[in-house]
């Protein structure tokens, strides 16, 4: 399949997000979420109800920006930002990173790719041709560093000074193998040289510490070796 290519870039504003005041002592003064003008209205609309139904769980789809966050924010958003990776040839690829408080707080990211021309969000698919020397290889450097983070778990465990148990080792243990049977290509952010897959491995709060770092990057060249770009990157 020929790639595609287009010159355009997109503009990105921001919607600033209202900050909590029951958390005012650790609240961030980034509360940014991002809007999309790529100069037709149409595409505009479809991209940015996109990306605010899938950052808040669709809970609000239906009402704007504004009342959505106001609602679903519900004054324990301390921090929301975002990154955007690429934007060039028709795509638009970012990230956005957000923390909550309860009881704890938690942080987490959300990864977005669309079309610039269409709004359509993309998968992994719509990037490059899935074929099976290349699924393969994502599965074996995914399972390699699986091995690696439980191996460098392994060493905390047998390490006196690191306040790890055997039973808080076992526990993380088995978050990291489900995860490691969960993982999927759905989380994924285009940059200039490449691409690069993304996992969050949730645990509990109590050893959150413990979380595995799993991102596998791959440049352009790499992946040509696999298979092909049914976009022009970059």
């Amino acid at each position: 399949m020929t790639a595609i290519s287009f010159g355009q870039s997109v503009k990105i504003d921001t919607f600033r997000v209202k900050e909590s005041s029951r958390f005012k002592e650790i609240q961030s003064g980034k509360m940014n979420f991002p809007i999309i003008r790529t100069n037709n209205k149409e595409v505009d609309a479809i991209i940015n109800a996109d990306i605010k139904n899938r950052f808040t769980g669709n809970e609000f789809s239906d009402e704007t920006l504004e009342s959505t966050f106001e609602k679903w924010a519900d004054d324990r958003i301390i921090y929301i930002d975002f990154n955007v990776t690429y934007n060039q040839n028709g795509l638009i690829s970012f990230s956005v990173t957000a923390e909550g408080c309860g009881a704890y707080c938690t942080s987490w990211t959300e990864y977005f790719t669309y079309s610039a021309t269409t709004g359509k969000w993309l998968l992994i698919s719509d990037i490059i041709e899935m074929s099976e020397s290349i699924t393969k290889k994502v599965e074996k450097d995914k399972d390699n560093l699986y091995i690696q983070q439980k191996k460098e778990l392994k060493e905390m465990l047998e390490d006196p000074t690191s306040g790890l148990n055997e039973e808080t080792y076992k526990w993380a243990l088995e978050y990291y193998q489900e995860c490691q049977a969960a993982f999927n290509l759905d989380s994924f952010f285009i940059h200039s040289n490449g691409l690069s897959l993304v996992q969050d491995c949730y645990l509990p709060n109590a050893i959150k510490n413990l979380t595995p770092l799993i991102y596998l990057t791959y440049s352009i060249e790499e992946i040509e070796k696999y298979t092909s770009f049914k976009y022009i990157i970059p």
